[in-house]
């Protein structure tokens, strides 16, 4: 009986670890992803900045077959709810992502900041913004994975306009 009670524990500490170890495994790639993505929307935005497109969300069929290529290699996820997942920032304005097409685009969402000073206050600038881009994490796990959704986010650098 001692064998058989010694053979059970040993068994169940093997599967707690083989759990863990693939837990592990699932989120350090769904953060990879998710990282990925962040950098790769920031990058974007940043060229078309540069570029002198300062509204590309009025593009969006440009700015689409730009950022969709790299989102279907890469494998992120597509909205699956037909409302709007792009939660409420403070101080940001949504700009652009799942809330401007809904159902069927990917799930992220890009939110733009504006400062505008009136010629009184500030001759010099006469507007600053940035972008904030959120992506989510979500784990690739059959059960579990369709209710873990992480966000994650980041900023691009701050543009300045003068007069």
């Amino acid at each position: 009986m001692k064998g058989a009670i010694g053979n059970a524990l040993i068994l169940n500490m093997v599967i707690t670890f083989i759990i863990i170890f693939f837990s592990l495994l699932i989120g350090s790639m769904a953060y990879s992803k998710a990282y990925k993505t962040k950098n790769f929307l920031i990058n974007l935005i940043e060229q078309t900045e540069e570029s002198g497109e300062h509204d590309f969300a009025s593009k969006l069929n440009d700015w689409d077959t730009k950022a969709n290529d790299y989102l279907t290699k890469v494998g992120y996820p597509i909205n699956p709810s037909k409302y709007n997942t792009c939660p409420y920032k403070s101080g940001y304005n949504l700009y652009l992502g799942n809330a401007k097409g809904g159902h069927g685009r990917y799930d992220y969402c890009i939110y733009k900041r504006e400062d505008i000073y009136d010629a009184l206050r500030n001759k010099v600038i006469k507007r600053r913004y940035n972008y904030m881009v959120l992506v989510y994490m979500k784990f690739d796990v059959p059960v579990l994975g369709q209710f873990i959704k992480l966000p994650i986010t980041g900023e691009t650098k701050t543009y300045t306009i003068l007069r």
